[in-house]
Order: structure tokens, then sequence, then C-alpha cells
């Protein structure tokens, strides 16, 4: 079943939905490197930037290739994510270009809202230029996101087009080059096929706009790191009025075995199941959450499941009633390499590794997270089950 579905998402990627004649992408070209900024030529640097109740993330390649991961808001009429992010970004770079944004998905602590703050605010108050951005499929795949989704379609359709060059993120590694060594996969794209292009009529409960998360590995060296913006882990209907689905146990066995895991939906009770986290068996966990996080972020039941796969680090403290278990709060949690083998996080030091794992049956889920690891046809069943409103189910 796992194969069928994963198979009818990419079917459905290259079936037309907004599909981008030519295949692979090629590169962003006549980019120059940042200079005078804290960057050095040849180091691999993830920059998780503490924007309180929001998200962004910098990753600068070791030639000097840029991607910026989100660049949230804490509220729609807010700008002070904007206000951190952006020079942040300008002391690292000692420039103001981006060579690609990746939005994982289109809620405003992730975005931003265009008038106001996030990305918007970067490019038209800051002048911030960038090469191509990336973003999920809303055309097929309507999502619940409310009306900063409705208003990004609105300005990526108009001045945004020349702005911010939008593209369609499809699954595979041809839309993002942070130079040689470095190779960027995207492992989820609109659900990878688990959830139905639309739902029915005046749906009581529409697929959450996480559902739909982009989510990627970027591996250097032996290092991989895992994003996956708020990529859902389980199937239920929420107390907001949409659906979460679990997409995560069908991403798993394509990201496989993970050194460091950027924490999926703030450390969400609803992310990071234990189908994931036995798969991807992450060394380091990094959690983007503000503080008094209203959603309770980071969950204590996440916090336990992290915690027994590497350590925390945190870029504020979050829930202040969750016992984070040794994690530690930084502010800014910056990953640094420069040979993909060593690797820093908050200065503490870590060794990447290809350990040996054990997939007998060659399902794709290695045995720590396979029910039974000598028949390809047990593989794990969604957190939750399956949801027939929104779903294919057998």
């Amino acid at each position: 079943m796992r194969l069928f579905l994963v198979l009818r998402g990419c079917l459905l990627l290259l079936a037309g939905c907004s599909l981008v004649p030519g295949g692979r992408m090629p590169a962003v070209s006549g980019s120059d490197p940042p200079g005078n900024g804290n960057w050095q030529p040849g180091w691999l640097e993830i920059h998780h930037i503490d924007a309180g109740q929001a998200c962004s993330t910098l990753i600068v390649g070791p030639t000097g290739r840029t991607l910026l991961v989100d660049a949230g808001e804490a509220d729609w009429e807010a700008d002070d994510g904007a206000l951190i992010v952006g020079p942040y970004i300008k002391n690292v770079l000692g420039s103001s270009h981006l060579d690609y944004v990746l939005f994982s998905h289109f809620h405003v602590d992730h975005t931003g809202y265009p008038g106001h703050g996030g990305l918007w605010h970067l490019v038209n108050l800051q002048g911030f230029t960038v090469g191509k951005l990336l973003r999920r499929d809303f055309s097929c795949y309507p999502g619940e996101g409310g009306g900063t989704l409705a208003r990004w379609r609105e300005y990526l359709a108009g001045e945004g087009q020349n702005l911010l060059h939008p593209e369609v993120a499809k699954l595979g590694d041809g839309q993002i080059d942070l130079g040689p060594g470095v190779t960027l996969r995207l492992v989820a794209v609109d659900g990878n096929g688990l959830l139905v292009a639309s739902g029915p009529v005046n749906d009581p409960a529409p697929p959450s706009e996480n559902d739909y998360s982009v989510a990627f590995v970027l591996r250097f060296g032996l290092l991989d790191y895992f994003s996956g913006g708020d990529l859902s882990g389980e199937t239920l209907v929420s107390d907001f009025g949409y659906s979460y689905h679990d997409i995560e146990y069908a991403v798993a066995p394509l990201a496989r075995d993970i050194d460091v895991y950027r924490v999926s939906h703030h450390g969400s009770e609803y992310s990071s199941s234990p189908t994931f986290l036995a798969e991807l068996q992450p060394r380091v966990n990094i959690i983007e959450v503000g503080n008094d996080n209203p959603d309770g972020h980071p969950h204590q039941a996440a916090v336990d499941r992290l915690i027994s796969t590497g350590a925390i680090y945190l870029t504020e403290r979050g829930n202040p009633d969750t016992n984070l278990r040794g994690g530690r709060v930084v502010g800014h949690v910056v990953l640094r390499t420069t040979d993909g083998i060593d690797y820093w996080v908050a200065d503490d030091h870590y060794v990447a590794a290809d350990p040996p794992r054990v997939d007998a049956d060659g399902d794709g889920y290695f045995h720590e997270a396979d029910p039974d690891d000598t028949s390809p046809l047990a593989v794990p069943a969604p957190r939750g089950g399956c949801d027939p409103a929104h779903q294919t189910c057998r």
C-alpha cells in the first residue's frame, strides 16, 4: 500500500499539475559568493535563526550558495521576524542576495504576510533579491492555508512573480544547487500522493496546510540533515476544524538515516512519530520555537521521543511546563562543518557517520521501524489509521 501511494504521488506530480517543462531545473547562475560577512569559504553552515514564534533557517554552502528556508512571523500583521532575520542574514553573508528561498508551507509563522512581514518585508523593504522561490503546488492541492495562502497566491501571480521567480517544488534533487559536494533532495511535496487532490464539497475538516509541507534531506560528506516544515505524523481531526494525516510514515523510507533533524512542527505531539524517529534515528534534534508557545510546543511526548534518539537544542524555551530532559536553549542554533564528518552544533562537537543498519526485506524501513523485517509486505501503518474523507483507504 505504501509503495502504491508513493508511486501515485509521483504520477500525480508528473501528470501535469503545475509541472515545469524540461524536467530537472538548471542551477541558479551568475550569483557571486557572499563577502564581508561571518561566513568563510569552505564551510557549510545551517543557521536556525531565533525569530521567536516563527521559523527561518539560512543554509550557506561551502562555495557560498545560499538557501533560506521559510521567513515567518508570529502574526499576520507583524514584521518582527523580518527585522531579526534580515540583519542576521546580512551579518552572515555580507550581502542581501539569496540564491534560493523555500517555503515549506503557507502558514504565517513560516512565510509572513505580503504587505507586512516575512519574505515580503525582506524583498520590498530591506532590499533582498531572490534567485528562485520554491513553493508547494497550491493549484492541485488547495489545503487549509486560509488568508495567508490566499494572499500569497495573489501576490505570487502578480508583483511577486518578477521579484521571487516562483517555481513549484518537485520530488528529487534537480531544483536546488548549493555547490559541489552538497546534494539537496526533496522527499515530501504536497503529501506525496497520500491525500486526494480535492476533498468533499463543504469539507467540515479539510486537511491541514501542515500536511502539504515540503521536506528535504541535505547531504554533505557523511552528514545528513532533514527539514520538513510542519510535517504531520498522526491522523486525527483537530480542535481547530481541520484534520492532520500521517505523512511521516511514507516519507521515512525516503529520508532514512539522519544525523541532524530540524524538528517538524516545533515539537508538536502530532509530529516526530515513533515510526519516523525509529527510521531516521537522528543524533541531534533542533527545535525552532518561541517562548510561552501558545500551542504548547514543544509537547512533552515529543520531547520524550526525541531525547531517546539524541541531543536537543532549542532557539527558545517554548512551553514552560515541558521538561526538556536536558535539552539546551541557545538562541540561534548554528550547525557548521567543513568536511561533512566533524560538525559543530552550538559549539558542541559531533561526528557524522553512516552506521550499518539492517533492512532485511528491502522494503525501505530499517528493522527498528519495521513491524516484520522478514516480509516486504509488512510495513508500518499510519499512526491514527487512514482517513476515508481525504485518502484512498483499503
